[in-house]
């Protein structure tokens, strides 16, 4: 019997444990739940946050207060909001550019600290008018969401640079590589307009990428899905697939790299009477020489946000990997040889469709 007794106040003590966890549950109704923050200069303290919260008719509230510090910043959005913050939903975290060239090591290491932020969440730079950019709206659409214009399953392109909170905080904590954050500014009729890459040393924007440059970098990192190269007027290819195969040597120089790109196009568009090989001969032209072009650019930022690091870290010491931004990468010599060929699937689908009109 005392067996039994004993069971029973086991379960309910169980019991008792399980329900704990739901007593401080709150409504969803009684939570704001913002997708961006923007972090800016304040005009009297050292930050400015300005949190953006959608509603479910696609409306856009703003909550905005400035502190000396992020957290202190969203306690007194807190104390003077009607619902509690929670931040589990953020998506975006963007930087006004005057913050970026000062340093955001410290944002980026409250992010990741932070319980109730996702280190999934995506980073921007604002390169132009913070405020405006922040508060840019436009028509209330439920369906458009801030994300969008990073997933790779919407509005995303390879002419974009994407970088989530924990590779940022990789990044800035690593020996081998730097980061490459993009650069937004508000649209006209869309929500961002991208205007290129932010190129960092450590945690500072030393430089930035145009949209070209952008496509080479994610070309190099293997990002191409849906990559289109114009080669001149009206003629442009699509890149199906590409092999990338690097060979790092290091000599008593020091390192030198030699990085082969092969690519798998199709013809999106082009003149009547051009042949695949004077295409392939363009677009190896073209492609080598604005590759040339970016790769001296990057050395003399000193910035290895292509992570040529990365490559080499197998084969460094310690202490190699410990000086590889501040003595090797400079004297690194790289060279990349582009490879394409066109793939004739556009031309065989219509030639298909030709054969099937002849006989009907």
């Amino acid at each position: 019997m005392i067996s039994l007794r004993m069971k029973i106040v086991a379960v309910m003590i169980g019991m008792m444990i399980l329900l704990e966890g739901c007593w401080d549950t709150k409504d969803i109704n009684k939570q704001y739940l913002p997708v961006v923050m923007g972090i800016g200069k304040g005009s009297n303290e050292k930050y400015n946050i300005i949190l953006e919260i959608p509603d479910a008719a696609g409306k856009i509230q703003f909550l905005e207060k400035e502190a000396k510090s992020i957290s202190k910043a969203i306690d007194l959005i807190r104390t003077d909001s009607e619902k509690s913050i929670n931040l589990v939903h953020l998506r975006l975290l963007l930087f006004d550019y005057k913050i970026a060239g000062e340093g955001i090591r410290d944002i980026i290491d409250y992010a990741v600290r932070a319980n109730d932020l996702s280190i999934k969440g995506m980073v921007a730079i604002v390169d132009g008018d913070f405020d405006k950019t922040m508060y840019h709206v436009i028509s209330p659409t439920p369906e458009i969401s801030t994300y969008d214009f990073f997933n790779k399953e919407a509005g995303w392109t390879p002419n974009q640079s994407l970088l989530r909170i924990w590779e940022a905080y990789r990044s800035q904590n690593s020996y081998s590589e730097d980061m490459a954050i993009p650069l937004l500014q508000n649209g006209e009729r869309t929500m961002y307009k991208f205007k290129g890459t932010a190129v960092m040393r450590e945690d500072r924007m030393v430089g930035r990428l145009n949209r070209e440059e952008t496509f080479l970098y994610n070309l190099f990192k293997g990002e191409y899905t849906g990559g289109t190269i114009e080669i001149a007027e009206n003629t442009s290819v699509l890149i199906k697939n590409v092999k990338i195969r690097h060979y790092p040597r290091w000599s008593a120089k020091g390192p030198s790299l030699r990085t082969d790109i092969t690519l798998d196009v199709t013809i999106a568009e082009g003149p009547s009477g051009k042949s695949n090989m004077e295409i392939e001969r363009e677009v190896r032209k073209q492609l080598n020489r604005n590759f040339e072009k970016t790769v001296k650019k990057l050395e003399l930022l000193r910035s290895d946000v292509l992570g040529v690091g990365v490559i080499y870290r197998p084969q460094l010491s310690e202490e190699q990997l410990k000086n590889w931004k501040s003595e090797w990468f400079p004297k690194l010599e790289q060279k990349i040889n582009v490879q394409v060929n066109v793939i004739n699937d556009i031309f065989i689908k219509n030639e298909i469709q030709k054969d099937k009109t002849l006989i009907r």
